[in-house]
């Protein structure tokens, strides 16, 4: 504060308050003889702004009741910091002050103290939140201030577990505790990009404070954030999920061999994975069933990994073929096979035994997709594997592959023509051969034509059809909101006639949005096709700005906030002045007096004269027409009359 030319320093009569008032004590007559003016300089650029002049009128004192010069409604300030309640009163006799607390009186505390200007408290708890009454008394009458104090914790927020390895495939969940307040705003994070729930992610909690997800991928490692945020405060943990490449890998197995019957078989797969894989067995991709004859186990090393064994004892004919160690866990599947032949040639009974072939069980192969067909033969030797279709010798075309060491036919983009049967052929013995035939059927999976939904607004009608365009029948065709079935209370109506199902919805609303699936069915496969329907929304107010004043000096808030989506923008202009408006552009610069809050009102600090005038408030988000409103803002200079002897 400046009197004249000279420069006013808080100490002795004076008094300068955080929000920039000025106290004078014991006023004397010569405080009237000057103008007093405040400049206000920016911390960081050095600028200074200087305020139009006042003048105290100073005359003697008349008895007076109080009279409420500096109150507060409410105070936020961080725990242990300090904080300073306003309550100033003029008044003649000089009136006197008592302070209570959430209608108690205060009780003694070394960390409060009055001061001139008000209650200071040094160090604040957050037992020193409540409603705070200021008693203001002479003999003339009382007043009162009353203003409610939030003492503020800083948020904090921890993410468990605090270490999280896995593997591709597994399930990892997390969970984000925050502190410092109930009411927040939580949103989580992968390496920067915000996490949406969908098919594989999900939130539980009030306040989405668990994360679960499930089928991690490789891309899904990294640093997992969690953020919470209330009004201005805001916390953040994170963690790093480890994913290591879990998929089973087989690191020692058995090779393919000739036995005696009779004679023990030991066969081994030694595999490791995260988590540890679990191991089956199968012959001739018939499972093998642990009896007398079948021996299975398996057991963990040091190493945590694990080792599966098979031990077949006293070997007979249906032991021979091809055996396989199949090894999965969450991350994937892994396998080993190898063929096991029975000897044939120190039979004492060999005029009566030779190979054979395995029965065949019919196939269903999937349009589109490889298919392969095993001819497996029991016993050993045998000179030679073919197989034919249609008593032609394979392979006849492109897409067809046999395999004449183990008897396998592979068949590449499996077509309609390639059903039928089909006929394997083996020579167990010079001029002697074995055949089995199996029948190949032929399956074709649905095939949905994209669809895509287009800009729609709310209000509008919707039609989409989801149409399978192929695919053997019985089809059954579903839909879906989200990896979910649709909410009856949405009233989206589902139309199914053959192999159409259509998506109708007669009056949409922001609650329409989400990812909408259409999924068909048949015996081959099950399809689906996703579309995301995004329900634009015009801008609408929520809070209207009108016509207000503002104290010189102060700070005014002009309210406005509107609602739409796309979320929408709000941009203020300004006409000085109570003339015809001619808006302008209002410049929000870093470090200005005026600030746009996050919900669209317009913050003014020290309100100078100039701020005076009509300001419109737009509002525009490109879906319809904009909106706008204007009010004007009344600046009122405050008339301080003081009187010597009051303080």
């Amino acid at each position: 504060m400046e009197k004249e030319m000279p420069l006013l320093r808080r100490g002795q009569r004076y008094l300068i308050t955080s929000t920039g008032a000025l106290y004078i004590l014991d006023v004397l007559p010569e405080d009237g003889l000057n103008n007093y003016r405040c400049t206000t300089r920016h911390r960081y650029t050095g600028e200074t702004r200087q305020s139009n002049s006042a003048r105290l009128i100073v005359s003697d004192p008349t008895n007076a009741e109080p009279d409420i010069l500096d109150g507060f409604d409410q105070r936020e300030v961080m725990i242990d910091h300090r904080v300073e309640l306003p309550c100033k009163s003029s008044g003649y006799p000089t009136p006197k002050y008592r302070w209570l607390k959430d209608n108690s009186p205060l009780e003694p505390d070394s960390r409060f103290r009055q001061t001139t200007t008000g209650l200071l408290i040094e160090s604040t708890q957050p037992s020193d939140s409540g409603t705070y009454v200021c008693e203001v008394w002479n003999i003339y009458g009382n007043a009162e201030v009353m203003g409610r104090l939030y003492v503020k914790q800083p948020l904090k927020a921890v993410v468990s577990p605090r270490k999280v390895k896995g593997s591709v495939g597994s399930k990892v969940s997390l969970s984000c505790s925050v502190s410092g307040s109930d009411e927040y705003e939580l949103s989580w994070y992968r390496n920067g990009e915000i996490i949406y729930p969908g098919n594989n992610v999900r939130f539980t909690g009030l306040n989405r404070e668990n994360l679960i997800m499930e089928g991690m991928s490789k891309s899904d490692g990294g640093a997992y954030q969690c953020f919470a945020r209330k009004s201005k405060m805001s916390a953040q943990d994170f963690v790093q999920v480890i994913l290591e490449d879990g998929t089973p890998k087989i690191l020692s197995s058995f090779s393919e061999k000739v036995v005696n019957p009779n004679e023990p078989v030991f066969l081994l797969c030694n595999v490791k994975g995260t988590p540890p894989p679990r191991c089956s067995w199968s012959l001739d991709e018939d499972p093998v069933i642990k009896d007398t004859h079948h021996h299975l186990g398996h057991y963990e090393t040091h190493e945590g990994h694990v080792v599966s064994q098979l031990n077949v004892t006293h070997t007979q004919v249906q032991d021979g073929g091809v055996y396989r160690c199949t090894c999965s866990n969450s991350a994937g599947v892994v396998y080993h096979q190898a063929r096991i032949n029975l000897a044939f040639w120190r039979l004492q009974y060999m005029s009566a035994s030779r190979a054979s072939i395995r029965p065949m069980k019919n196939i269903t192969a999937i349009a589109g997709r490889d298919a392969f067909v095993h001819c497996r033969v029991i016993g050993y030797p045998y000179y030679s594997i073919k197989w034919y279709k249609n008593s032609a010798l394979l392979p006849f075309n492109h897409r067809q592959r046999a395999f004449e060491n183990n008897g396998t036919l592979k068949l590449t983009n499996v077509q309609q023509v390639d059903a039928g049967e089909y006929n394997c052929k083996v020579m167990v013995q010079p001029n002697k051969m074995d055949s089995q035939s199996v029948h190949l059927c032929v399956r074709v999976p649905p095939y949905i034509q994209p669809f895509e939904f287009q800009r729609f607004t709310i209000g509008q009608r919707v039609f989409i059809p989801c149409v399978v365009m192929s695919g053997d029948r019985p089809l059954d065709i579903t839909w879906q909101k989200d990896g979910r079935p649709i909410p009856i209370s949405l009233g989206v109506t589902v139309d199914n006639i053959d192999f159409t199902s259509s998506l109708r919805i007669s009056n949409l609303t922001p609650d329409h949005n989400g990812n909408y699936t259409c999924i068909a069915r048949n015996e081959a496969a099950a399809v689906e096709h996703q579309s995301q329907l995004i329900v634009r929304v015009p801008p609408q107010f929520v809070v209207q700005p009108e016509d207000q004043d503002g104290i010189y000096g102060k700070t005014v808030t002009l309210n406005c906030s509107a609602e739409g989506y796309p979320p929408p923008t709000i941009v203020w202009e300004h006409s000085k002045g109570a003339g015809v408006p001619q808006f302008q552009p209002i410049q929000l610069n870093s470090g200005s007096r005026v600030k746009l809050l996050s919900n669209g009102s317009l913050l003014i600090k020290h309100v100078l004269e100039d701020d005076s005038g009509f300001y419109l408030c737009k509002v525009s988000n490109d879906v319809g027409a904009d909106v706008s409103k204007s009010m004007y803002l009344t600046v009122k200079s405050k008339s301080l009359r003081l009187m010597h002897d009051q303080y």
